[in-house]
């Protein structure tokens, strides 16, 4: 097998920062981890960091497009779709996303769409571990940027047909857990092994029934009851109870700077994960774009519905988020990295293969020049 040696970089790992680190990769994994003036040994590739921030590979856990593709719109020939979505990883990778989670609404054809494409473009599960469906079974009067007809009553019958067009790759359901039924879905969802991600709700803690098992919350804050010190909505709910994963909109536009403050000294950071929302202007200059048939406008308050101004996404990605956070809030490092690596990789049941600098760890690796900026070298 051959070697690479990642020499002089900052290392971030799970727990800090390994100032003048050197990693060691052997057939695609991580071999042996160097401190600082340790002998290195021979290797077929040397890499010369310099210094520069060496992190895993970026996950997109919340992501409807980027780069002027939307997994809405890849269209219903495979091998086109496909093409598309390769493109997609592509302009990703360039930017130090190695993984991405295509987020969708429910409309079937377009699911199908998705389900065909990701089948005929080979992408392991390293690359996409799956899809998020936003919806269908959510409070009407929380939907956000989700179109009404995306908008459904709990059905276990409908769910069942959901899951047998998705033939295995719906990892992440968004579902708001005061709707009557919705409870009858978490069992559904555990045996499918698909995460319940409670949002897009108008829940009042005490009234609702929470998943048994594993489970999260998407985007906190948005498009969610609040946090009041009368009324426990939604968004008390990770500040009360450490189990549930917690999306978190780092984007600079979806939450303020006080509320991305109090998430970073009061939630659990392994449960914490960062997201953009991106939509299919991110990454792209400003303008207007098409996203279901629909204008969004993207500008300096994020991406819109052009006629009604509703806020529907983000145009920044992961890179963006994860410089946002460390400045707004003054988290460590390691913690801001791991939201946006490990953390996901918690949720998606593979933290064991990926997510962190770690031996024995797949080497989805990123250099950064400057503070993430630029990602200089992408391994994977």
């Amino acid at each position: 097998m051959t070697t690479t040696l990642i020499a002089g970089a900052r290392l971030v790992l799970p727990d800090r920062v390994l100032e003048g680190g050197s990693l060691l990769l052997k057939g695609g994994r991580i071999e042996a981890i160097f401190a600082a003036g340790a002998a290195l040994p021979p290797a077929d590739e040397r890499i010369e960091a310099r210094g520069a921030w060496v992190t895993p590979g970026l996950v997109e856990h919340h992501i409807h497009g980027v780069g002027g593709v939307g997994f809405d719109g890849l269209g219903d020939d495979p091998e086109a779709a496909a093409a598309k979505l390769l493109a997609l990883r592509d302009f990703l990778r360039e930017r130090g996303v190695t993984s991405f989670v295509p987020t969708l609404l429910w409309k079937p054809r377009e699911v199908s769409a998705l389900v065909n494409a990701l089948e005929a473009s080979g992408l392991d599960e390293a690359t996409v571990p799956g899809i998020h469906l936003e919806g269908p079974f959510i409070n009407m009067g929380k939907r956000g940027g989700i179109f009404a007809e995306c908008v459904h009553a709990p059905d276990e019958a409908l769910l069942l047909s959901i899951l047998e067009r998705c033939r295995g790759t719906l990892k992440l359901m968004t579902i708001a857990p005061e709707l009557p039924g919705a409870a009858g879905l978490y069992p559904i969802l555990q045996r499918a092994a698909v995460l319940p991600y409670l949002g897009h709700s108008n829940a009042l803690l005490e009234d609702v029934e929470l998943p048994s098992g594993p489970f999260g919350v998407t985007h906190l804050f948005n498009a969610m009851s609040g946090f009041s010190h009368k009324d426990a909505g939604l968004a008390m709910l990770p500040f009360v109870d450490r189990r549930p994963f917690v999306e978190l909109n780092a984007d600079g536009v979806h939450v303020g700077a006080w509320a991305l403050r109090a998430a970073a000294s009061a939630l659990d950071p392994t449960r914490l994960i960062l997201i953009s929302d991106a939509v299919v202007a991110a990454g792209l200059p400003h303008g207007d774009y098409t996203y279901y048939d629909s204008t969004v406008r993207s500008g300096p308050e994020g991406v819109r519905y052009a006629d009604s101004g509703v806020l529907m996404g983000s145009n920044r990605l992961a890179p963006g988020v994860l410089r946002n956070y460390l400045e707004v809030t003054g988290a460590a490092v390691p913690q801001a990295v791991a939201a946006l690596s490990l953390n996901p990789w918690t949720a998606l049941g593979a933290a064991e293969k990926r997510g962190s600098i770690a031996v024995g760890q797949e080497a989805r690796l990123v250099l950064w020049e400057g503070q993430f900026e630029t990602a200089r070298q992408v391994l994977s």
